[in-house]
């Protein structure tokens, strides 16, 4: 059996910014949230994660607004470390940067996805889970990001 992404679920959507506070504090105003918490991503000890082929070190600052039906996620690398997300906003500048699709079969997903030209840039885990950016800027103008959780909590 051929994997599926599971088109009908969006999870999230991923903006590069600058300036993470600027960000965060336009969008808490817009959802009309208190101040969210900046968190900043594990290292390459604890994500295994994997750039262009090479291990990752660059990390990101991050806010996560858990909204009833998708999840934003505001994004800003820590430094000027290599990494997909240093790339993207030297490349394109502040803005949408990914959709997220939750998968199940990560490694059939990523190579339905090659098959259809789209390219593994950037892949590693996280607690109870793990992630895999494909770029489609070149045909579809954003990234997809593959999303597998070890338990997926369905509400």
């Amino acid at each position: 059996m051929k994997p599926k992404i599971r088109k009908s679920i969006v999870t999230q959507i991923g903006i590069l910014t600058n300036d993470i506070n600027r960000s965060k504090e336009a969008w808490e105003r817009f959802f009309g949230l208190p101040p969210q918490p900046v968190s900043t991503s594990d290292g390459y000890e604890k994500t295994a994660a994997v750039y262009d082929g090479q291990p990752l070190h660059g990390r990101i600052y991050q806010v996560c607004f858990n909204l009833q039906n998708i999840e934003v996620e505001l994004i800003q690398p820590v430094d000027d470390t290599p990494s997909y997300w240093k790339d993207c906003l030297d490349q394109n500048g502040p803005g949408v940067h990914h959709f997220s699709f939750a998968v199940k079969d990560m490694d059939g997903c990523v190579k339905q996805l090659g098959e259809l030209g789209l390219t593994l840039r950037q892949q590693g885990e996280f607690p109870n889970g793990r992630y895999a950016y494909m770029d489609g800027m070149d045909t579809m103008n954003v990234v997809l990001e593959l999303l597998e959780k070890d338990q997926e909590v369905i509400e």
